[in-house]
């Protein structure tokens, strides 16, 4: 979703909505209206994005130590994720270069590989586990 958001704020022209980063004009939550809804929509939902890869992290780390694949996936797309808000600040501050544009959106085109293998590896552990009969898990 967060790709399509964004992909709808470059198509639409409200990419410079919220000229200053992290604030919109100076504010934490701005006057939310036309471009600038629009921007602003993307950083929120990039927010909650940010939550959801920062917590699959730290379940991760507690939940499945012994899984090197998924610590290493998960460890990863939180990794690429704080490149990628870096990226969106830069996007910003160099006002829409292309190059960075481009870089922005191939990074996150990244994030969403790496997230979706890592949530297919833990699935398919889930599907090992339960396959293996209740007293050898004893």
């Amino acid at each position: 979703m967060l790709i399509l958001i964004g992909g709808f704020v470059s198509s639409s022209g409200s990419g410079l909505a919220c000229p200053d980063w992290p604030t919109c004009h100076g504010q934490v939550v701005p006057i939310l209206s036309g471009p600038v809804l629009v921007e602003f929509s993307h950083r929120l939902f990039a927010l909650v994005v940010s939550v959801f890869v920062t917590a699959t992290l730290l379940f991760a780390w507690s939940a499945y130590r012994e899984a090197r694949g998924i610590l290493v996936l998960s460890t990863a797309s939180f990794v690429l994720l704080l490149a990628q808000v870096f990226l969106g600040m830069v996007t910003v501050k160099s006002e829409l270069n292309s190059l960075v544009t481009t870089a922005h959106l191939g990074l996150a085109t990244g994030v969403f590989g790496v997230v979706l293998s890592n949530a297919i590896l833990v699935r398919n552990s889930q599907r090992n586990q339960d396959r293996i009969p209740r007293q050898v898990l004893a």
